[in-house]
Parts: C-alpha cells; sequence; structure tokens
C-alpha cells in the first residue's frame, strides 16, 4: 500500500526564494567581474576621451580662426575665442590628467598634442590634432573677395543702363571665367596655361569691350582709401581684407585680388 504524502504548502515560496537567489548571485558575479575588469585596464576609456577632446579643441582652432585670421596663443586665448569653458575637461590630457595637452605652432598651423599611453611628449604614441593656416586663409579669404566682385557687378563699372539682359549674363561670364581661369593658371603645366592664356584674354577683351561700349568708368588705382574702389562700391575699408587681415591687392579686371597665404602676388597661392 502507497503511503499517503500531505502536500508542502511553502514549496513554492522556497522555490522562488532560490530562484530570487540565484539572481541576486548571478548579478553579483557580474557586477565582480564588471569591476574586476575594470580593474585590469583603469585606462579603456581613454583613446575616447581623448579623441573627444581633441576634437573639440579642433573644432575650436577652426572657429576662432575663421573668426579673427589667426590662431590664439594659448588653451585658454583659444577657450575666450571659440566660447569654451576656460576649465573644461575638453582640454584635459586624459593620458597625463590633470594636465593640459601640448599646445603649439607647427608649420604655419596650430598642434594639439596627447602625450600618449607612455605619458611623454615626442615619443611614437602620442595622439596629435593639427589645423593648418592655409586652407582656413582660402576659405575665409573666398568669401570676402566673392563678396566685393558681387557689388561690383552690380556697380557703374561693371553695369549700365544700356546694357541688354544678355549683355548682362555675358559680363557676369566673363568676371567668372576671368577669376577661375586666373587661379587656375598659376598651378597648371605649360599645356594648360595655354589654354587658360586664351580664356583670360576672351574674358578680359569681353569686359572691356563692354565697358567702353557702354561708357563705364575704368576701375580705381587702388583699393582703399579716399576715391579707392571699396569707397566708390559703397564698403567700407575694413571689408578689403584678405585672410590674414591684410589689405587686398588691385587687379584691373576683376577689380580686387588676395595674395594667398605666402603674402606674395603672382605665386600659386592667389585667389
Amino acid at each position: 500500500m502507497n503511503a499517503h504524502r500531505t502536500p508542502d504548502p511553502n514549496a513554492a515560496q522556497r522555490g522562488f526564494a532560490l530562484l530570487v537567489l540565484m539572481a541576486i548571485i548571478g548579478a553579483g558575479s557580474v557586477g565582480i567581474l564588471l569591476a574586476v575588469q575594470g580593474i585590469a585596464n583603469p585606462f579603456a576609456e581613454r583613446p575616447q576621451r581623448t579623441e573627444r577632446n581633441l576634437e573639440v579643441a579642433d573644432r575650436a582652432m577652426r572657429r576662432a580662426f575663421r573668426a579673427n585670421g589667426s590662431f590664439p596663443t594659448s588653451l585658454d586665448a583659444l577657450a575666450a575665442a571659440a566660447g569654451l569653458d576656460a576649465n573644461g575637461d575638453w582640454r584635459i590630457d586624459p593620458w597625463f590628467s590633470p594636465t593640459d595637452f601640448d599646445y603649439g605652432n607647427v608649420g604655419g598651423g596650430k598642434r594639439v598634442r596627447s602625450r600618449g599611453p607612455d605619458r611623454r611628449r615626442n615619443t611614437a604614441d602620442d595622439v596629435i590634432d593639427v589645423v593648418g593656416a592655409e586652407p582656413l586663409v582660402r576659405a575665409r579669404q573666398r568669401g570676402r573677395l566673392r563678396l566685393i566682385r558681387a557689388v561690383l557687378l552690380r556697380s557703374q563699372y561693371r553695369l549700365a543702363g544700356t546694357m541688354t539682359p544678355t549683355d548682362v549674363v555675358a559680363m557676369r561670364d566673363a568676371m567668372r571665367d576671368h577669376a577661375i581661369a586666373k587661379r587656375a593658371w598659376l598651378t597648371a603645366d605649360a599645356a594648360m596655361r595655354a589654354t587658360l592664356t586664351t580664356v583670360l584674354n576672351t574674358s578680359a577683351s569681353t569686359i572691356q569691350t563692354m565697358r567702353v561700349t557702354h561708357g563705364m568708368p575704368a576701375l580705381p588705382n587702388r583699393v582703399t582709401g579716399g576715391n579707392g574702389l571699396m569707397s566708390r562700391l559703397g564698403m567700407p575699408d575694413t571689408k578689403a581684407v584678405d585672410g590674414f587681415g591684410r589689405t587686398l591687392l588691385v587687379d584691373t579686371v576683376l577689380g580686387v585680388r588676395a595674395g594667398g597665404y605666402d603674402r606674395t602676388g603672382g605665386t600659386d597661392d592667389d585667389m
């Protein structure tokens, strides 16, 4: 005869308690594992922090140059120019905290350097961000030149009441073609220069012919000052500057041009 067993009313509760205990032990094990990993590799997050901080510094340097035509001389000045927190984490070298990044000059631009895992400067594991001045100079002055030339196209020097709509388009195209060809000519090889010279001569001839035909005055022989081009265009002399803040040069066809990054006219970086 089989013995009769009375069901244990607490069995379900004990089973649930066991599951809870196992879950707690499992969660604790994961926490311990993460803690051990953190102790084993305390620098795990530093490459990401370094990359993030350098990216902030890079954007700040570019913003400051576009606004002022020069790079700030220190991280404090950079913070002021770019509107950053002067005491913010962005300037800290994560590999050598709480020390700032190394900030200095390099090849006409600025360099921000992290010391890297060995915590020493000028070694193979340094992490470096460099912002060159020349591309920023070009971008800064390109917008200025376009503005002045756009105003010139609508002035008495390039627009007359006797011009037809076709003449207006031809004048605009000739100015554009001349500017493009003049910039390209400086870096072209001999064969391409022959083609570009034809474009330069044709566009300049078109502009001169229309100027004479419609009785437009000759361009002023100076950019700034009394009776200078800027004054005649109704623009302040402060607008007649290149990417470095230097006064633009006279161009007999385009009105103005920039000496470029090398600060010398007639070289391959003129604009």
